[in-house]
């Protein structure tokens, strides 16, 4: 990758920030790529339903990677709310090019409110802008991409972007069936922290396979209670398992008494709660399988992590899952369908399937590693 670094804005509308340092997690992944071989400057806005005093800022500097995050009140007027973020955006902006320079290029993190704030700098100050797209919005299941407006906004601001980067071939096609048309596709993976590319280690032969399922336990998405009820069904029958559930979220109070109330026996499952770091990594690895049952999905991270740490994975068929799960790294079933996770999960159980660990994680750090993913996004910045 030749030198003469851009200067790169990012314009996330989610980003981890001090009440939630998860939010987005991974577009703050990909920031940090992009800055192995570019200065980037992200510039985030949040809005906090609160009634407690907010400090207006919060910078935070690291390695050719400068954030600054603005915060509100939201008040009861949504318009109000609206004109705050544009006035933080725009006195953001502002400050950044003071600071700094002036961007060589806006990387859009979501559309459609911050894609239209790019189109106008384009119109403006001439500076081109890329997207990338995560949001499952686009898929017929949910199907919440909607609006009139929004819709007519996105057409024209994809329209007139540089690039559009979507994390998947599935979500690329639902896009451009949205009318968000543009000539320039690329299909970019999300990143995996270099911490979960470790030595594999031949696991010691024990009584139990574990199986994990890491998520932000939203059960209407990633149906858990699915996940419950099959292993209520199967532990009547087994209980040569284990399961780890990692995370936590808005239904993960519920979830922790549906299980109670499948009465399930509580040696089989067990709930570790938000793990991050290192202590995330080790569960990965002390695992045999990791398992996603969800409704809809477009490429969560989770999957990428788990093939870093060598595990096979059982998925739904949704999304993009398919261009990554096949037969050589895990198994997949159709969404919903409980009795077929059932029998997935009972055919490891009974038949001990070997995958190849070591070429799992080989193939991964080749489509994930902070070095891939920031090479490929900045030949797109400096593509003419």
């Amino acid at each position: 990758m030749k030198s003469n670094p851009k200067h790169i804005l990012f314009l996330p509308r989610w980003y981890p920030n001090q009440f939630d340092p998860m939010f987005g997690l991974f577009v703050k992944k990909q920031a940090e790529s992009v800055a192995i071989y570019n200065m980037v400057s992200v510039l985030y806005v949040q809005g906090i339903s609160t009634e407690e005093e907010l400090a207006q800022k919060q910078s935070i500097e690291a390695p050719n990677l400068f954030t600054y995050i603005y915060y509100y009140n939201n008040s009861s007027l949504r318009a109000w709310n609206i004109l705050r973020f544009w006035y933080y955006m725009l006195i953001g902006f502002i400050s950044i090019w003071k600071k700094h320079k002036k961007p060589d290029l806006v990387h859009v993190h979501i559309l459609t409110r911050l894609g239209t704030f790019a189109f106008f700098l384009k119109a403006i100050f001439n500076i081109p802008y890329i997207i990338t797209e995560h949001w499952s919005r686009y898929l017929t299941i949910p199907g919440t991409y909607k609006g009139w407006l929004r819709k007519k906004l996105g057409q024209i601001v994809a329209h007139r972007a540089k690039a559009i980067l979507p994390v998947s071939i599935n979500l690329a096609v639902a896009m451009q069936k949205h009318g968000l048309l543009n000539s320039n596709y690329h299909i970019i993976p999300n990143v995996v922290d270099d911490l979960f590319f470790q030595n594999i280690q031949k696991k010691k032969s024990k009584e139990s396979t574990i199986f994990i399922h890491v998520s932000t336990f939203e059960d209407r998405s990633k149906n858990i209670s699915g996940i419950l009820r099959t292993l209520k069904r199967l532990s009547e029958r087994q209980t040569d398992f284990e399961f780890w559930f990692i995370g936590e979220g808005i239904d993960f109070d519920f979830l922790t008494e549906y299980s109670k109330k499948l009465n399930i026996l509580q040696e089989l499952i067990k709930f570790h709660g938000l793990k991050q770091g290192q202590g995330l990594v080790d569960l990965y690895y002390s695992a045999d399988y990791l398992v996603l049952f969800s409704n809809f999905e477009n490429i969560p991270v989770v999957i990428n992590e788990a093939q870093a740490c060598g595990l096979p994975v059982i998925a739904s068929k949704v999304g993009g899952i398919p261009e990554i799960i096949n037969r050589e790294n895990g198994f997949l079933i159709e969404p919903g369908k409980e009795d077929q996770l059932e029998s997935t999960i009972e055919y490891i159980l009974t038949n001990k399937p070997s995958f190849n660990a070591s070429e799992i994680q080989k193939n991964a750090l080749a489509r994930y590693s902070y070095k891939t993913v920031g090479q490929q996004i900045t030949s797109i910045y400096r593509a003419p």
